[in-house]
């Protein structure tokens, strides 16, 4: 196999895994079994910046309360626990529905420690 496919199994199983944790724990469910967040992150250098950032983020698109109308309790708890396990990188977009809104209502009082990355069409 070679780095390039392994590398992306490992990210895409991590995100998946991350995903999970932080939607289960936001949801309030299996938290008699949730493991400490670890003290730290692996962090990487965000692309030509010199902004170093874990390597994990939340987006706001797909499937999740974050892209759905009505949902600001739910996307609100996902936001939060994101943050609580060292979450720093928050990406979203017009296109992804009310994610926008919902992220701009919990992070600016993390505004400082937090890259933000929003597109336009």
């Amino acid at each position: 196999m070679t780095e390039a496919k392994t590398r992306r199994n490992f990210l895409i199983t991590s995100i998946a895994v991350t995903g999970g944790i932080v939607a289960t724990n936001a949801f309030g469910q299996n938290t008699t079994n949730t493991a400490t967040p670890p003290t730290t992150m692996p962090e990487r250098v965000l692309g030509r910046t010199e902004v170093k950032l874990p390597i994990f983020g939340l987006g706001g698109a797909g499937q999740t309360p974050l892209s759905w109308e009505g949902k600001e309790s739910d996307a609100t708890a996902i936001i939060q626990r994101a943050l609580e396990l060292g979450i720093r990188y928050f990406d979203t977009a017009t296109s992804y529905g009310p994610s926008e809104d919902y992220l701009g209502k919990v992070l600016p009082p993390h505004r400082s420690k937090l890259f933000l990355a929003s597109k336009t069409d």
